[in-house]
């Protein structure tokens, strides 16, 4: 009875026994499974707030480029109204010239009414043919043909003028119906844009107004009449003369006609410069006009395509917002249903080893009281004996299971004090390779220094070996020129055998002394 009582009590310390080490290693295991669980939570945490931050920021960015936007179409509506100040001073300035053109017709038909006679006869021809040519000079004169011109190139300039003002407005529209989705990156060049379109357009007022001071340079109908009169003088004065001398006449009379023809040439040809010269700058502000114009359709192409860009942006912002939020909580779900099971097998194991335990000791206890029952008549006293032995293994099985408990208590702090333990075996560790680091800085340091008197040295060996050599050529020749002649000089007892070597040998030779001085 004894032996079969140890042996089943054996049994269930070694059952506790295994009990104990599968819930120590169940509960490293949850441990261990709740840690990662939770840095995978944190880290998904982390996502999500970087997440919502850069939700924030693009928000912002948002919201500032609408406000620039309304700025843009602020300052876009300053310039439509500038070029329609611009449009009616140019339409002011086309009707003062038409109006300088009619006069100066009217004066051009009041000129030509001017009396000829007809007094002289062998000079008719010349004098016909001079009032022809002012009859040409007065119908069809430069200064008409040069304000026709600059009325044309004004007329040019004020049709490109309102094909800008209407892009400007197109532009504006369409500025106005995509002012809520705009980047932060193409408002600084489209400013800059602008203003390098204000600049064009001062540029473009500065120089019609340099048209209009050289349209008023140009000379007159007053000054061509006044030029008539002149001629009309000179007539006046042939007449004269002639009527005072023929000869004399004609010849001052071709003289006059010759100068006044250089003059007329001359008026004529600075008049039609003046006229290319306004051609080419009104040429060359269209030109400049036409290249803004494309600048400023690129610019625009180029925020329509980054305003697509930030459309699509945001939109996977949100899609990756929204997965990410589904994972999180499909994470949490399982992780909370691996827990309920592991928690619900657990129970469920502790339940039934605690019932097979109370099981077996209940068979027990009903096997021995049915043994002393059957001998309760004669062996009571063995049987109260047996009784007591078996509280005793009973308090020890209990003692054995409190001795389980502090074993592990004692386990799990030793596990703790060994991480401390470690972690400081780490740091001293860490320690240790910094110091191994600064010792391998010294050594390679002494290293360099052995290298370099060893390289030292070598140079000296060198040096002494070719002083060698060169005393043995010496040597040599002297012993070929001695042989010659069959007489060798002998020393002086006074020389020593290094005197034979040449000045500086001595101070090359180094000592064993200086050489081990030299490598410590």
């Amino acid at each position: 009875m004894f032996r079969d009582t140890g042996d089943k009590l054996e049994r269930h310390e070694y059952r506790e026994r295994q009990l104990g080490e599968q819930l120590k290693k169940t509960l490293a295991g949850l441990d261990k499974r709740h840690r990662t669980t939770d840095h995978n939570l944190d880290a998904i945490s982390q996502v999500v707030n970087r997440l919502d931050e850069r939700l924030l920021n693009i928000e912002k960015m948002i919201a500032q480029a609408s406000d620039r936007d309304e700025r843009e179409r602020i300052q876009l509506q300053k310039a439509t109204d500038a070029m329609e100040n611009i449009q009616n001073s140019l339409q002011k300035w086309m009707n003062n010239i038409e109006e300088k053109i009619r006069a100066a017709n009217n004066q051009d038909i009041q000129a030509a009414g001017d009396g000829r006679t007809a007094h002289i006869d062998h000079l008719a021809t010349k004098i016909e043919h001079l009032e022809a040519r002012m009859h040409n000079l007065a119908d069809t004169a430069p200064d008409s043909e040069a304000l026709k011109l600059a009325s044309e190139n004004l007329a040019n300039t004020e049709r490109v003028l309102s094909r800008y003002e209407n892009r400007l407005a197109e532009m504006q529209g369409h500025t106005g119906a995509t002012q809520t989705s705009s980047s932060q990156d193409w408002h600084p060049l489209f400013l800059t844009a602008l203003e390098a379109h204000q600049k064009l357009l001062q540029d473009l007022k500065s120089l019609t107004e340099d048209a209009t001071n050289q349209l008023n340079i140009i000379p007159k109908l007053s000054e061509i009449t006044r030029i008539s009169n002149s001629t009309h003088d000179l007539l006046q004065e042939i007449r004269y003369e002639i009527n005072a001398g023929t000869d004399k006449g004609i010849a001052k009379l071709d003289t006059r006609l010759s100068e006044v023809q250089t003059l007329l040439g001359r008026g004529q040809d600075e008049i039609l410069k003046t006229i290319t010269d306004t051609g080419v700058i009104a040429e060359g502000v269209y030109g400049d006009i036409t290249r803004s114009y494309e600048e400023l359709l690129k610019e625009v192409r180029r925020s329509g395509e980054v305003e697509s860009v930030l459309i699509q942006t945001a939109d996977n912002v949100m899609d990756t917002k929204r997965r990410i939020e589904y994972g999180v909580h499909q994470i949490l779900l399982e992780v909370g249903d691996l827990v309920k099971l592991h928690a619900k097998e657990l129970n469920a194991t502790m339940n039934r080893r605690f019932d097979n335990l109370s099981s077996t000791i209940l068979d027990n206890h009903t096997g021995a009281l049915t043994n002393l029952t059957s001998k309760i008549e004669t062996e009571i006293s063995q049987v109260w004996r047996q009784i007591g032995i078996m509280y005793q293994q009973l308090t020890a099985s209990a003692g054995a299971l409190d001795r389980l408990q502090q074993q592990t208590e004692t386990y799990v702090n030793g596990s703790l004090e060994t991480m401390g333990s470690m972690g400081g075996k780490v740091s001293l560790i860490t320690g240790l390779m910094a110091e191994m680091d600064s010792n391998l800085n010294y050594l390679l340091g002494r290293l360099s220094l052995v290298t370099q008197e060893f390289n030292s040295i070598k140079s000296d060996l060198g040096s002494a070996l070719d002083n060698i050599r060169h005393a043995f050529i010496s040597v040599q020749k002297k012993v070929k020129e001695f042989g010659k002649t069959g007489i060798i000089p002998i020393l002086d007892s006074l020389e020593t055998p290094s005197s034979g070597l040449p000045e500086g040998d001595e101070a090359n030779q180094v000592s064993p002394l200086n050489a081990s001085i030299t490598t410590q």
